[in-house]
């Protein structure tokens, strides 16, 4: 990764995409206009969670960021991101990964936008899912100095007892949980307003 393009000029805040998205989410957008004052980044990551996971060490240890944010699996990546000065963000974090990944099913998926390396289509399989285990067992939650969950009350893809059961497991290790019926599984400009506002909160 290049770091000719280390800013001094604003905070960085982080944005973690999920499994099926990538660099160029709308969500980022979102953020960026209720959470103003942050050069946002967001790199592109792939489903291998060693991988990602090492992609944002790096961006850590380089960009510092004050602000860390991640939708779905974004949001479990949240809580292994070592950025003990910021706040921590996890939007429908996908804690009970192999419950999401296996309703979601094995095979192909496309991804819901333009990827920058030009794949259109990912796979979930057995051996990936238990990938995704492995790290939320064997990986360290790095602590920050604010983290907040927020969760939707009507995920569709995660369903509503998954997402209570993400939420106590979350709320054990420290972060502050809100619940809001304005967005699905994706964040929306919304909820997005509404997290800005629970950030501004303390």
């Amino acid at each position: 990764m290049s770091h000719d393009y280390i800013s001094k000029e604003r905070p960085y805040a982080l944005y973690i995409h999920g499994m099926g998205s990538g660099a160029k989410s709308g969500t980022t957008t979102s953020l960026g206009h209720y959470l103003e004052g942050y050069e946002w980044l967001s790199p592109e990551l792939p489903t291998d969670p060693e991988l990602a996971v090492a992609i944002l060490d790096d961006y850590a240890q380089v960009f510092q960021p004050q602000l860390v944010a991640g939708t779905s699996m974004g949001g479990l990546y949240t809580l292994f991101v070592k950025a003990p000065e910021a706040i921590k963000v996890a939007i429908n974090p996908t804690y009970n990964v192999e419950v999401t990944l296996r309703k979601l099913g094995y095979g192909k998926h496309k991804y819901h936008c333009e990827r920058e390396n030009g794949e259109t289509e990912y796979v979930i399989d057995e051996p990936l899912v238990r990938k995704y285990i492995h790290l939320r067992d064997s990986r360290h939650v790095e602590p920050s100095q604010r983290m907040i969950a927020l969760f939707s009350s009507d995920d569709e893809l995660v369903g509503r007892e998954p997402s209570k059961q993400n939420a106590k497991a979350l709320e054990s290790i420290g972060y502050e949980i809100y619940w809001s019926d304005k967005f699905g599984h994706r964040l929306n400009q919304p909820a997005a307003k509404k997290l800005a506002s629970i950030i501004a909160s303390k």
